[in-house]
């Protein structure tokens, strides 16, 4: 057969598969569908071994999203802005030697560029240009996938927000309006009864309260700039102590050890850390057996920076659900008293405002081990 007739017959073939692609996106169901599929389609197409897709996140940097051929435990790292720099990286992560070439395209949506598509291209196996026009053709199929589905999420998401909101305001407010009903009666009860009665409208109250701002802090996150921080010295081995003595007057029932090492002191947003502490803390108290205890360790005997590490002895988080758990409307376990219910964006908002700081958060769950959340903050910015 002709040179230029097996030319034509492979671009044929990928055509077709290309046309089969663009089918297959058209019925992804999921976010993470698309991605997968894109990643393994752009390899398959272009005869390579591996792929690599980064998406932009709110802040406008590129983190890998997904991968094909990769160890993903190399893929943390990349957090940056569309520059030469990320595309000297990424050819130091795909090529394995002279053989291959890197080959990237953009995606774009609504003429902006949303994500970064690339393959490493074994050298010599065919038209670089055409090579170039089929990755392109794909990476804007997968733009248009992916954006169908942000949108199906978003309203998915809208949907569950307005659900849970629902359900989780009406309890509270509904114990704030059943005490004051019983309150116009007060001539006829007893004063240990008015008291208690007080007592459930002030921590009523305080759920209201607490579940309003955690939707204005998602709201400013998702949709906005971040959440700010405003930076002043503080202490924080004092600001746990403090978080520490309000839950045991909210929670005498249980038992919070805690332990300060080295210098606790750094340029912090106080109020803001107060409510990454207390997230933490109400989650290891909602998620851990009335009985045991729970253990926090702040950590200041490192030069640059300050860890704070909480742990309760709950039930091992499921080892998929972990590197969701940050996400907003996540709970470890839907086996939760109307009590310790929230609207599920704690954990999110604790990222978020760690990350404003210029930190870190993770998590390890085991069975034998229990639950440890450990934030690291730089002491200064």
């Amino acid at each position: 057969m002709p040179l230029l007739s097996i030319h034509e017959d492979k671009r044929a073939q990928q055509l077709r598969k290309l046309t089969e692609i663009s089918r297959a996106l058209t019925y992804a169901v999921s976010l993470g569908e698309v991605l997968d599929l894109t990643v393994r389609r752009a390899a398959e197409l272009l005869e390579s071994e591996r792929s690599v897709l980064m998406l932009t996140g709110d802040d406008g940097i590129l983190s890998v999203r997904a991968s094909f051929g990769l160890d993903t435990a190399k893929l943390g790292t990349f957090h940056e802005p569309l520059h030469e720099t990320l595309i000297t990286r990424l050819e130091a992560l795909l090529l394995t030697g002279p053989e291959e070439h890197f080959l990237g395209v953009p995606l774009v949506a609504g003429g902006d560029v949303t994500g970064l598509l690339a393959v490493a291209k074994p050298s010599g196996s065919g038209d670089q240009d055409d090579d170039e026009w089929l990755l392109s053709a794909l990476a804007d199929q997968a733009a248009v996938a992916l954006e169908k589905s942000r949108l199906d999420e978003t309203a998915e998401f809208r949907e569950r927000l307005i659900g849970i909101v629902s359900h989780d305001l009406r309890n509270p407010v509904a114990v704030i309006m059943m005490a004051a009903s019983a309150l116009t009666r007060w001539e006829q009860m007893e004063p240990a009864s008015i008291n208690k009665l007080i007592s459930r409208v002030q921590s009523s109250g305080k759920r209201v309260t607490d579940m309003i701002r955690d939707l204005l802090d998602f709201t400013q996150a998702r949709l906005g700039n971040g959440i700010p921080i405003g930076r002043k010295p503080t202490e924080l081995h004092s600001l746990v102590r403090q978080v520490v003595e309000e839950m045991e007057i909210a929670h005498p029932e249980r038992t919070i050890a805690l332990q300060h090492l080295g210098n606790g002191r750094g340029d912090w947003d106080a109020d803001r850390l107060t409510q990454v502490i207390g997230n933490l803390l109400s989650n290891s108290i909602a998620y851990s057996p009335p009985e045991s205890m729970i253990q926090i360790i702040t950590d200041g005997t490192a030069d640059q920076s300050v860890s704070l590490s909480v742990k309760n002895q709950g039930k091992a988080i499921p080892a998929e659900q972990l590197p969701h758990l940050f996400e907003p409307m996540r709970r470890a376990s839907a086996d939760l008293t109307n009590m310790h219910r929230s609207v599920g964006l704690g954990l999110y908002i604790v990222k978020h405002v760690v990350e404003a700081h210029g930190g870190m958060v993770g998590v390890a769950s085991t069975d034998s081990a229990g639950t440890t959340v450990r934030v690291e903050l730089p002491r200064t910015a």
